[in-house]
């Protein structure tokens, strides 16, 4: 069955911003979500350091409000403040967790991944806490731990990170939302935050074929 292949990462701004766009792409042709995790922050650091290496962060993040009609919380824009953004940003931790709660309850692994952007970008949320994953994702924490520290789960997630490089080759550009056809053709339908008519319009185009 023809379906999305969706790469994004937890701690994309972009991704956050793209998730209007997917969800109304879903309401007009619902088709299965793959999900791939990507490495945008690899290794880690934290919201501090990012200022510190962004001075002009706060601009940004206005101008994706402009760009995308969803800007971040004031939650999140209390940690731009100096000091304040302690919390590490770790897109290879991040992938276990995405991982675990993708085995836990699967089909809807594209729910889990944009439960904890919000929880990041609205709530100003430390992702990589369990408590936090499992209270966005309505799952047990202990069994959320659990799963994580399965061999398994981290192979998984490693696979997922791999894969992700992969299929983006040169072009590391995080969203990037692909239609896998039945006949394995693979279709790009937006690289980058890419408003709902063009992804529509490509999206119809592909289906037609």
């Amino acid at each position: 069955m023809s379906h999305y292949l969706y790469i994004t990462d937890v701690y994309c701004p972009w991704c956050y911003a793209f998730g209007l766009v997917f969800d109304k792409i879903l309401e007009q042709h619902p088709l299965p979500v793959r999900v791939l995790c990507g490495e945008l922050v690899n290794p880690g650091n934290t919201i501090d350091d990012m200022v510190m290496e962004m001075p002009n962060i706060k601009a940004f993040f206005k101008r994706l409000s402009e760009t995308a009609g969803r800007g971040v919380g004031q939650a999140y824009m209390d940690l731009l403040e100096p000091g304040k953004g302690t919390i590490t940003m770790d897109s290879q931790a991040m992938s276990i967790p995405v991982a675990a709660l993708r085995r836990l309850n699967p089909g809807h692994e594209k729910e889990q991944i944009e439960a904890l952007q919000k929880a990041f970008y609205q709530d100003g949320q430390d992702v990589l806490d369990p408590f936090v994953q499992a209270k966005a994702c309505n799952v047990d924490e202990e069994t959320l731990i659990l799963e994580c520290s399965k061999p398994e789960v981290k192979a998984e997630a490693e696979k997922s990170r791999t894969e992700a490089v992969a299929v983006l080759g040169d072009f590391v550009i995080y969203p990037t939302l692909f239609l896998e056809q039945d006949n394995g053709e693979r279709v790009l339908l937006a690289r980058s935050f890419t408003n709902y008519e063009t992804v529509l319009g490509r999206l119809e185009a592909a289906l037609k074929k």
